[in-house]
């Protein structure tokens, strides 16, 4: 028969491994955007708005201009 003190040690990492689960589900507001749930027609377009984005602050900066990161709208 175990010590009680394993026992305690199995029910707290049982508990941590709960709330780390509840946690990871409820914190993330804002999930970063990646193509694995998208579709393929979502997937281009991010691809496309991501380029047109590095072109953009690629001639920001060629310009000597500080490039400003905007909002995502979605």
């Amino acid at each position: 028969m175990p010590p009680k003190n394993s026992r305690l040690n199995v029910y707290i990492l049982g508990i941590a491994i709960i709330v780390a689960a509840i946690m990871g589900y409820y914190l993330p507001t804002k999930r970063p955007e990646s193509g694995v749930t998208l579709t393929p027609k979502q997937y281009i377009e991010l691809v496309e708005k991501k380029k047109a984005q590095r072109r953009h602050f690629a001639q920001q900066q060629r310009a000597g201009e500080t490039p400003i990161p905007e909002k995502s709208q979605q």
